[in-house]
């Protein structure tokens, strides 16, 4: 059985733009789904914006502890990542701005929907022998793979 040309033609133009469109969707490359899970770097810049140089301030001092958690829905519930104390500093010796102390720490497998990155910050103040707790916490953020953080003293 021999087709005619005037069959065979419409049937190759149909067939000729089937496949071509088949072509173009594999070349269109699907946007790859950012990962869940990540590695974070913070950097802790630990500094005060005051000048204690002053003599009144010769017998203050301060005791700063950091502790960072990662609470998560699932299990463990509650991580202490990073636990540091830096013992009692005399106000005159606290650092500025200009200097600040520095503390870097690299966290592994963050999981975005799952965890959250809190830093618990306590400052026991003590001046004149009259002690005061001060403690605040911090949120970090999710969308910064790399993140600094001000703690001010």
């Amino acid at each position: 059985m021999v087709l005619k040309s005037r069959t065979l033609a419409p049937f190759l133009a149909l067939l000729l733009l089937l496949t071509s469109g088949c072509d173009k969707e594999k070349e269109e490359e699907m946007p790859i789904p950012e990962s869940p899970v990540y590695n974070k770097e913070v950097a802790f810049k630990i500094f005060t914006e005051t000048d204690y140089s002053e003599t009144r301030w010769q017998d203050s001092k301060l005791n700063l502890t950091l502790r960072l958690r990662r609470i998560s829905t699932t299990l463990p519930k509650d991580e202490i990542v990073l636990d540091t104390t830096f013992g009692w500093m005399p106000f005159q010796e606290l650092p500025l701005r200009t200097a600040p102390l520095q503390l870097d720490q690299q966290l592994r497998e963050i999981h975005k929907e799952q965890d959250r990155l809190v830093l618990d910050v306590t400052k026991t103040v003590s001046i004149n022998g009259y002690e005061t707790v001060f403690h605040y916490d911090q949120t970090l953020d999710h969308d910064k793979r790399q993140e600094t953080v001000e703690v001010k003293l």
